[in-house]
């Protein structure tokens, strides 16, 4: 149960961090140069919680369109999410990416919250970048990447 709580304080407190001015530019610069690097068209927030960050994404490039509804997909959509536990939520965009005709999906997420870390093919996604570990779950700091094998 304390691992729980535990997770639940590290997420929160990540959330709290974007409401700095500094935080969310540092985050911008972060996933707008995931997604160059991967040739998305199109961004896609995992959750609520996403959609500042998403927001702010798109602000800070010309080059990349939200999907919102029924909108069209680029063949490459990227999802972004603020904290990784299980993967749900990551999963749940992944689907909703794919239904819109998205080909390839990457997702891209600041922070692993939990020690079992979720894997590109556990959430649906062709790879998962986590960009700030809070959970040092491979005996380093860093980010961390995998790829589904799709």
């Amino acid at each position: 149960m304390s691992d729980l709580l535990a997770a639940v304080g590290t997420a929160q407190t990540n959330i709290d961090r974007l409401a700095r001015p500094d935080e969310l530019r540092a985050a911008v610069e972060q996933v707008t140069k995931v997604a160059h690097a991967f040739g998305a068209q199109t961004v896609l927030a995992a959750s609520p919680v996403a959609e500042r960050l998403v927001s702010a994404v798109l602000r800070a490039s010309d080059d990349l369109m939200g999907l919102i509804g029924d909108s069209p997909v680029g063949s490459k959509v990227l999802i972004i999410d603020v904290n990784l536990a299980s993967g749900t939520s990551v999963a749940k965009a992944a689907r909703t990416a794919r239904h819109a005709g998205a080909d390839h999906i990457q997702a891209a997420v600041l922070h692993q919250v939990t020690d079992v870390a979720a894997a590109a093919a556990d959430c649906g996604v062709d790879k998962l970048v986590v960009l700030n570990e809070t959970h040092d779950v491979s005996g380093h700091t860093g980010g961390r990447t995998t790829d589904s094998g799709l």
